[in-house]
C-alpha cells in the first residue's frame, strides 16, 4: 500500500529521532540509513531498482545508484557537501549511457546523515534545489519525495507550513465567533474573511503599498469608537474602485483590484477581542504561506467543519501523485525531446495553451500545484531554448515569449465558499511563482477567475479542457440517497445508467467521455473503484473506452476525519502511442488492469462452476433484537418444555475469530432458519422476544418481504445451511479484516453477516483455504475497505482454481501440515492468551518463529498439490500469476476440473 503525505511525515519524525547525533563513518551505517530512509517513503530500494556501490565511475563507486532516477553520495557527519560537488558532478554526467539509452540520473543527493542537499543538476545546474538539516525533514518531507517512486514529483517550493496553520487559525477564531453571535449574514463573514486573507497577503508582497488593511485594523484596536464594519469596508470599496479617487491618507497606497474579489465590499463589525486576533493575523508573513494547505484549511473554517488544532489538508506529495503522472511527466518528456531552438520554441506556444480542469475543485490546491508545475516547466522549456541555441549555433527564437496564463487553470465547485477560497489560493500562487519563475500577467488588476465556476459538476458542460485532474467527492453508494435525496439519485441512475454508484464513479465516467483522443486525466477515488462493486462503472470504463492506465496507487490512506482509503488512477484517453511506462504502488509494472494492479493479460478471471454451493456470506438476521445476550439465552436453553437449541445457537463474528483466544462465539442468537410463523410458535419465549425487538423495526423497512416474514432473518443463506447440514464442522473467516484469519466452527454455530463460510469439514481443504496461494489470490481478487482485506465469495473463492489433480499422498502431506499449524496455533493463543490478530501482528514482528515455519509448510506441501516448485510457495507475485494461467485454462477447456468429486 502506498503511503500518504501524514504517514511519511509520522515516519521520518522517528527516523530523524533515530538519527540524530549519529557521529560514526558513512561507510558503517550509509546502508541502513538509506534502507530506512526509502522505507520511510513506502519504498523498498531493492524493489525500485536503486542499488548499492555498483556502479563505478571515473571518480569511484557511487554510494547508490537508482538509474534515470537518483544518485547519492554519502558523507561523514559534519562534512560540507560542498567538498562533494566536484565528484558528484563527475558521477551525474557518467550516469547517462547514450549507446544503452540510459539518461543521466534526475536528482543527485549529497548527504552527511546530519544535512542534505538536492540537485536537479540536468535543469537546474547552477546551485542545489534545497539544502536542509536532517531535524528540517519531516516539515520538508516533499525533497525527496521521488523516493516514494520516481513518478512521484518533489517539491522545493519553500513555504513555511506551521506558520500556515498559525495564521489560519488565527483567522479561524475570528471566523467562528462572528458567526457564533450572528455578526452578519454567514456568505459576508466568509466574504470578510476571505478579502482580508488577501489584503494581508498583497500587503507582504508589496501588492499594497504602506499596510493599509493592517493600520487600519491597529487604528480601530487603539480607538474604540471608531466602527469597523465603516473603516474596513470603505477599505475594501476602495480597492474594488479604478483610479486615484478616494486614495488618500492610510489609502494612499493602495490600487484597483478587479477579480471580482472586492465587487461585494463585506462590512462587518468587529468587537475588540475579534480585532485582537485579526491583528494577531496581520503579523505572520503572509508572503511565506503555502496555499495548498492555506486553501483546505480556511475550507475546513468556512464551510461546514468547525476549526480543529490539526485539522486536515492534502499534502502535496499525494497532490503530486496526480499532478506528476498526468502533467508534469508527459510535458517533460516532450522538452527533453526538442533539438532545436525553433521546435522548442513551438512547444513553448503549446504548453502555455495548455488548460487544466479540475470539475470538483474545492478550495483549489490541485489547481494551484498544477499552475506552479506549468510555470516551473515553462522556465525549463525557456532555459532549454537558450541551451539548444548555444549548442547548436542556431539564434535564440525572437521574443517576446508566451507565459502560463492564470486562467488555463479551469474548476467547477458546488460550494460558493470553495470556490471563492479556489480564485483566492490561484491569485496567492500567481504573485508567488512571479517571484519563483518570472514574469506573467500583472498581479494587479487581479485576473478574473471566471475559469473557476460554482456549479454542481454533474448537472452542467464541461469546458474544453486538455487534461483533467482532481479529488471528486467521496460518498459511498449506501449514503446517496440519504445525503442528497430521492429526487437527487433517480437523476443520477437515469443520467449514467449504472445504478447508485460511490459519488465518484460518476465523475470517471464524465471524464472518460469528455476527454479527446491522447488526453489525459488523473483523479482520486474511493478504493471502491478498482473493486468488485463500482469498478465496472469506473476504471473499467476507462479502459473499455480506450483509455491506458499509466499511474496507479491501489490503495492508500487520504487525510480527513473519515480515514477513507482511496485508489489514484492517471490514464491517457485512446492513446495513438501506447505509454512505454506504467508504474502502480511505485513499481514499473508492463501494464495495469483496472483493478490498478499489474495485468498481463486483458483477460480477468472468471468465476468457475465447479466452485458452486463451497463458500458463502454468513446469514443477515436484519434486525438487532434477534441477538441476545448470555443470561437471555440460558434462560430460553433452560426452558424443558422444548429443546431451544433448535432456535437459540451460538453467534460467531469476525471479531470472534479475530480477536478471542478460542476463536470461538462471543454472543447468541435466535434462528427460525425458514421455519413458517406456525413453526416457529413452538418456541413461544423466543418468538416474543422477536415479536418485541425485531417486528416494530421491519415494519418500517422498504421490503416488503422483511415486513411479511418478519421472524425470520432477511437473508436466511438456505443454500449454505444446505451445504453445511451433512458436515461435522466448517470453516469460518471474518469478511473483512487486516488479516485472513481461519477457524473451525461446530454444526450447532451461526455465523454473521460479517464472516463467510466454507462447506468444508477436512484438514486438506482448511489447508488449501489458509495457504499463501489462495490469501495472495483473495487480495488480488477481493475488494478492501479502508485497507483490510474484503473478502466476496463471487470474486475471490469462484474465481480460484482448486489443486484438483494433487495425488492422495500430497493431500495428505497438506492436511498433516495444517493440523499442526491449527494446534501449535491453539496453543499459544491460550498461553499469552491473545486472538489471531495479535498473535500475527507479533510474529510479523520476529515473535513464534515456530508457528511461521509450520505455515511454510503448509505453503509448500499447497504448492506440491498444484504440482509447483517451493520456490514459488511464498511468491505472491508468481502464486498470482500461475493462478490466473490456470484460472484460464480451466474456463477455456484446455484441462479438467473436478475439485470436490
Amino acid at each position: 500500500m502506498a503511503l500518504s503525505g501524514l504517514e511519511i511525515q509520522a515516519n521520518l519524525t522517528s527516523f530523524v529521532q533515530r538519527w540524530s547525533g549519529y557521529q560514526g563513518t558513512e561507510k558503517s551505517e550509509a546502508q541502513t540509513f538509506l534502507n530506512e530512509l526509502f522505507a520511510c517513503y513506502g519504498s523498498d530500494r531493492l524493489l525500485v531498482g536503486a542499488r548499492f556501490e555498483d556502479f563505478r565511475s571515473s571518480a569511484g563507486f557511487m554510494d547508490l545508484h537508482w538509474p534515470e532516477v537518483c544518485i547519492v553520495e554519502m558523507k561523514r557527519p559534519g562534512t560540507d557537501p560542498a567538498t562533494a560537488r566536484r565528484q558528484i558532478q563527475r558521477y551525474w554526467v557518467e550516469s547517462a549511457d547514450e549507446a544503452e539509452g540510459r539518461r543521466a540520473a534526475r536528482y543527485v543527493v549529497i548527504c552527511s546523515f546530519d544535512a542534505f542537499e538536492i540537485w536537479q543538476p540536468g535543469e537546474f545546474p547552477k546551485n542545489p534545489r534545497v539544502t536542509l538539516r536532517l531535524e528540517d525533514l519531516p516539515s520538508r518531507y516533499d525533497v525527496l519525495a521521488f523516493l516514494a517512486g520516481p513518478q512521484v514529483e518533489p517539491s522545493f517550493v519553500e513555504h513555511d507550513r506551521e506558520m500556515t496553520k498559525e495564521a489560519a487559525g488565527a483567522l479561524a477564531r475570528v471566523y467562528e465567533s462572528l458567526v457564533d453571535r450572528v455578526a452578519a449574514p454567514p456568505q459576508d463573514i466568509q466574504r470578510f474573511v476571505m478579502q482580508s486573507v488577501w489584503c494581508m497577503f498583497a500587503e507582504d508582497l508589496r501588492m499594497l503599498q504602506d499596510w493599509p488593511f493592517e493600520r487600519t485594523v491597529h487604528r480601530l484596536l487603539q480607538d474604540p469608537s471608531l466602527n469597523s464594519a465603516k473603516e474596513l469596508g470603505w477599505l475594501f470599496r476602495v480597492l474594488n474602485q479604478k483610479g486615484k479617487q478616494n486614495r488618500v491618507g492610510e489609502l494612499t497606497g493602495t490600487t484597483y483590484v478587479n477579480g471580482d474579489l472586492f465587487a461585494e465590499p463585506a462590512e462587518v463589525t468587529l468587537r475588540p477581542d475579534e480585532l485582537r486576533w485579526l491583528s494577531e493575523a496581520t503579523s505572520y508573513d503572509w508572503s511565506q504561506v503555502d496555499p495548498t494547505i492555506f486553501g483546505s484549511l480556511m475550507e475546513g473554517v468556512l464551510g461546514d467543519r468547525r476549526w480543529e488544532l490539526g485539522a486536515h489538508y492534502t499534502h502535496e506529495v499525494d497532490i503530486m501523485k496526480i499532478v506528476g503522472p498526468t502533467i508534469v511527466a508527459p510535458w517533460r518528456e516532450r522538452i527533453e525531446a526538442t533539438a532545436t531552438p525553433a521546435q522548442a520554441r513551438d512547444l513553448l506556444d503549446e504548453l502555455c495553451r495548455f488548460r487544466v480542469l479540475d470539475p470538483a475543485c474545492g478550495c483549489g490546491n490541485f489547481l494551484y500545484v498544477a499552475y506552479r508545475e506549468l510555470r516551473e516547466l515553462e522556465f525549463v522549456l525557456k532555459q532549454r531554448i537558450r541551451d539548444l541555441a548555444q549548442e547548436t549555433g542556431l539564434p535564440v527564437p525572437p521574443g517576446p515569449w508566451p507565459f502560463v496564463p492564470l486562467t488555463n487553470m479551469q474548476g467547477i465547485e458546488i460550494e460558493p465558499a470553495s470556490a471563492l477560497i479556489a480564485r483566492v489560493t490561484l491569485w496567492m500562487g500567481h504573485r508567488q511563482m512571479i517571484e519563483r519563475f518570472g514574469e506573467a500577467e500583472q498581479p494587479l488588476p487581479l485576473v478574473t477567475l471566471s475559469s473557476i465556476k460554482t456549479a454542481d459538476a454533474l448537472r452542467v458542460p464541461w469546458p474544453e479542457t486538455d487534461c483533467i485532474v482532481g479529488n471528486p467527492p467521496f460518498l459511498g453508494s449506501q449514503r446517496i440517497r440519504q445525503a442528497l435525496g430521492d429526487a437527487y439519485t433517480e437523476w443520477l441512475k437515469t443520467e449514467f445508467g449504472v445504478g447508485v454508484k460511490d459519488l465518484c464513479v460518476y465523475w470517471f465516467r464524465r471524464a472518460v467521455d469528455h476527454l479527446q483522443p491522447d488526453q489525459r486525466a488523473g483523479l482520486v477515488g474511493t478504493n471502491s473503484i478498482s473493486q468488485n462493486r463500482a469498478r465496472s462503472a469506473s476504471l473499467q470504463y476507462v479502459v473499455d473506452r480506450g483509455g491506458v492506465i499509466t499511474d496507479a496507487v491501489a490503495s492508500q490512506k487520504w487525510p480527513g476525519e473519515a480515514k477513507v482509503h482511496v485508489s489514484i488512477a492517471n490514464w491517457v484517453h485512446d492513446p495513438s502511442v501506447i505509454p512505454a511506462v506504467a508504474v502502480t504502488d511505485g513499481l514499473a509494472v508492463s501494464a495495469i488492469g483496472p483493478d490498478l494492479r499489474e495485468t498481463t493479460s486483458e483477460r480477468t478471471p472468471e468465476t468457475l462452476s465447479a466452485n458452486r454451493s463451497k463458500c458463502f456470506q454468513g446469514p443477515i438476521p436484519v434486525g438487532a433484537g434477534f441477538i441476545l445476550d448470555e443470561s437471555d439465552a440460558r434462560r430460553l436453553l433452560s426452558i424443558e418444555e422444548m429443546d431451544y437449541s433448535a432456535v437459540v445457537r451460538p453467534f460467531l463474528t469476525s471479531d470472534d475469530i479475530l480477536n478471542r483466544p478460542s476463536q470461538a462465539p462471543s454472543r447468541w442468537i435466535i434462528d427460525f432458519a425458514s421455519a413458517t410463523l406456525e413453526e416457529a410458535s413452538r418456541y413461544p419465549a423466543a418468538l416474543e422476544i422477536v415479536r418485541d425487538q425485531v417486528k416494530p423495526f421491519r415494519e418500517g423497512v422498504r421490503r416488503e418481504g422483511h415486513r411479511k416474514k418478519w421472524w425470520l432473518f432477511g437473508e436466511p443463506r438456505v443454500g449454505m445451511r444446505a451445504a453445511l447440514e451433512p458436515l461435522s464442522r466448517h470453516i469460518a473467516t471474518g469478511r473483512h479484516s487486516k488479516r485472513f484469519g481461519l477457524a473451525w466452527a461446530e454444526p450447532w454455530t451461526l455465523a454473521s453477516d460479517a464472516t463467510n463460510i466454507f462447506a468444508f469439514d477436512d484438514d486438506f481443504s482448511m489447508a488449501v483455504l489458509q495457504s499463501r496461494a489462495h490469501v495472495a489470490w483473495a487480495w488480488q481478487q477481493a475488494s478492501t475497505l479502508k485497507g483490510d482485506l474484503r473478502y466476496t465469495p463471487t470474486s475471490v473463492f469462484m474465481t480460484f482454481p482448486w489443486p484438483d489433480q494433487a495425488t492422495q499422498e500430497q493431500r495428505d502431506a497438506a492436511a498433516d501440515a495444517s493440523r499442526r499449524l491449527l494446534a501449535h496455533r491453539a496453543e499459544l493463543c491460550r498461553e499469552f492468551s491473545v486472538g489471531l490478530t495479535k498473535l500475527y501482528n507479533a510474529m510479523d514482528e520476529g515473535a513464534h518463529a515456530g508457528l511461521a515455519g509450520l505455515h511454510r509448510e503448509v505453503d509448500v506441501a499447497v504448492a506440491a498439490c498444484y504440482g509447483w516448485p517451493a520456490s514459488v510457495a511464498q511468491d505472491d507475485r508468481e502464486l498470482v500469476r500461475r493462478l490466473r494461467d490456470l484460472n484460464q485454462e480451466i474456463v477455456e477447456g484446455a484441462r479438467p476440473y473436478a475439485p470436490f468429486d
